[in-house]
């Protein structure tokens, strides 16, 4: 029977509490949070942090708190996001976050362009970070938006910069990135051809079909959360991040699939001993 991780993306650099009240933004939500999504059935948490005014943060203090207290509670494996999305930082302020050692840290490999700004990394960047997470050993979670995204981070294997193994985050429906079509879930399910370990993110109302059709697929991972949808259904807000949780392993075991638990989930993906010190 096929293994499928669920990661729950919990909180993300958009959304504010005034919409959604449950959302996660202290440190110490955060934390609780990621706990009880685990003991729910995520496998992995993608986690992004906020300041004290609710802004998204790659505050490197912010994050040694959010992982340590995780890693007090369980034993859920934590992908930190390196975007710049809304956020003032240097590409070495970002860079130094693997020093943290977190399990997996998501990477673009080119900028993406949005009315806000967008993502901004220059070649120099991805290269220099994908060095700082060897040497760290921290897993890549390659989040790609778009064809062109695809093609840079395949010539990034082709030149051996980017391990056989690559774990890759399609996201479907994002500002700036690929429209939510069905189109555009195929393109998806074609592009795989190297056998990396996938998933697909749909964002707001792609976020059901997405998850159902890459389960479906031979997916590795499915993600869901706050992040990238307020309603559990059609009309219907969600309350917490569990009841996405809770609705992705019923859709696993629906589909004839088994629940990965974070050892399950750390051996498939190929993350490295996790450092908990």
């Amino acid at each position: 029977m096929k293994k499928i991780g669920i990661c729950a993306a919990i909180t993300g650099s958009m959304t504010r509490k005034e919409t959604m009240p449950g959302l996660p933004v202290t440190v110490d939500e955060i934390i609780n949070c990621a706990y009880e999504c685990s003991c729910a059935g995520a496998a992995i948490v993608h986690i992004h942090v906020r300041d004290k005014d609710e802004r998204p943060s790659l505050e490197a203090s912010l994050y040694k708190e959010v992982l340590t207290g995780i890693r007090e509670k369980s034993d859920i494996l934590v992908c930190i996001s390196t975007s710049n999305h809304l956020v003032r930082v240097s590409d070495k302020e970002r860079i130094r976050l693997m020093e943290l050692q977190p399990d997996l840290a998501s990477l673009e490999v080119t900028s993406l362009k949005r009315p806000d700004g967008g993502i901004k990394n220059n070649k120099k960047f991805v290269i220099d970070m994908l060095q700082a997470m060897k040497q760290y050993e921290v897993k890549p979670e390659f989040e790609i938006f778009n064809p062109p995204m695809f093609k840079e981070f395949m010539r990034l294997v082709e030149l051996g910069y980017i391990e056989d193994n690559a774990y890759i985050q399609f996201i479907i429906g994002s500002i700036g990135g690929m429209k939510p079509t069905y189109k555009n879930i195929q393109w998806i399910l074609d592009s795989d051809k190297k056998g990396f370990t996938w998933s697909a993110a749909g964002i707001a109302g792609m976020q059901l079909p997405v998850n159902f059709i890459s389960i479906l697929n031979g997916c590795d991972v499915i993600r869901t959360g706050m992040e990238d949808n307020r309603y559990l259904l059609k009309g219907i807000p969600v309350k917490n991040n569990v009841e996405f949780v809770d609705r992705s392993a019923t859709m696993i075991r629906m589909l004839g699939c088994e629940v990965a638990d974070s050892f399950a989930m750390a051996k498939i993906l190929g993350v490295k001993d996790r450092k908990y010190d």
